[in-house]
Formats: structure tokens, C-alpha cells, sequence
């Protein structure tokens, strides 16, 4: 207990996939999930230097750019979220490394 939500968001990354972030702005509003029992926050991150992710809580991770977020069938509780990072993508230059790399 006790735990801020940053502090949560830094040990989801280390516990999911195994990097290092710093945490940035928040993006947009508070969003509910489609079922009203949680609030969710998106934030921008930045990984530390050198950490690549690895999919250690799920089957793949994949980059995507603002283009192709639409690409992947989405699971309803992240939907809305997911719609705001296309106009935060485009105003990024630089381009990550792909995970496997």
C-alpha cells in the first residue's frame, strides 16, 4: 500500500516487460472502462537508455507507429485509450528500435 499510481505505472514496465521508464505527461482525460470499475490514465514514457522491452507477461510486442495503431483488434478496456496516441506519435521524431533488435 501506500503506492503512488507513477510508482505503479515504473513497476508495471519492470514487472511486464522487463524496462525502465521515466514517466512524462499525462495524455488526455480520465477514461472508465467499458464496465465503470476502473479509471484509466495513459502517460507518456520514455524508456530508459539502453533497456529494450521483452515480452515477459505476454505472447509478443510489436512497435507501432502513428499509422498503424488501427491495425491491431484492440481489447475494449484499452480502446479508448489507444485512440489518443495517434496525434502523440506524429509529434515524435524519432522513431524507437524495434523490440527485437
Amino acid at each position: 500500500m501506500g503506492e503512488t499510481e507513477l510508482d505503479a505505472l515504473v513497476r508495471e514496465c519492470e514487472e511486464e516487460l522487463g524496462v525502465g521508464v521515466v514517466v512524462g505527461d499525462r495524455i488526455g482525460p480520465d477514461l472508465l472502462s467499458d464496465d465503470g470499475r476502473f479509471t484509466v490514465r495513459v502517460f507518456e514514457c520514455t524508456l530508459h537508455d539502453g533497456d529494450k522491452p521483452t515480452p515477459l507477461e505476454h505472447l509478443q510486442l510489436r512497435w507501432l507507429d502513428a499509422d498503424s495503431v488501427d491495425d491491431v483488434d484492440w481489447l475494449p478496456a484499452n480502446a479508448q485509450a489507444v485512440k489518443l496516441l495517434p496525434d502523440v506519435l506524429k509529434h515524435h521524431a524519432v522513431a524507437p528500435t524495434h523490440p527485437g533488435a
